[in-house]
């Protein structure tokens, strides 16, 4: 039996990449007028993705999925369970005011141990709606979370960085 821990680690303070973009007079979604500027959207990480300890029964492997609304651990394949405490990732989006937001986090991601064995963490997704919106103080919560998939001999504590980003609609 293969132990094997897996943590994702993102920076504590990331900036958004934002496109930012000058209101046009007919826009009904901006409460600006024409003139003012866009704050800047930031985001800030305040909980790493973190999939806690898991075995590997087998060299087919298989898949550990960290639900990102709940934070619920799902396991498939030759993965067993070894207990232990897994988080879901939480961000926290701050910009101007009332302003509808998108985003984006990488279809796949490789991460790596120290000892040079890798794993894939795939299909991340978030727990905010088809259209999110910065509240009135012009912040946003947000949680997130993927599939960790080994495979063949894996083992180790892998760890990554997830480039999320962030835009105004």
């Amino acid at each position: 039996m293969l132990m094997l821990g897996a943590m994702v680690f993102l920076p504590d303070s990331a900036v958004a990449q934002c496109r930012l973009c000058a209101a046009q007079p007919s826009d009904a979604s901006s409460s600006r007028s024409s003139g003012e500027a866009d704050k800047p959207l930031s985001i800030e990480i305040t909980t790493n993705l973190d999939f806690s300890r898991f075995a590997l029964l087998n060299r087919t492997g298989g898949e550990v999925e960290l639900d990102p609304a709940s934070g619920q651990r799902r396991f498939s394949g030759g993965i067993a369970d070894l207990g232990g405490l897994s988080l879901h990732g939480e961000g926290r989006l701050t910009g101007e005011p009332g302003r509808l937001v998108r985003v984006q986090l990488p279809e796949r991601i490789t991460l790596s141990a120290p000892n040079g064995a890798t794993a894939d963490l795939v299909k991340l997704d978030t727990d905010l709606p088809a259209q999110a919106r910065l509240d009135r103080d012009g912040r946003l919560t947000f949680t997130f979370g993927g599939k960790l998939r080994v495979t063949g001999s894996a083992s180790g504590q892998f760890r990554g960085r997830i480039a999320i980003t962030a835009n105004y609609e």
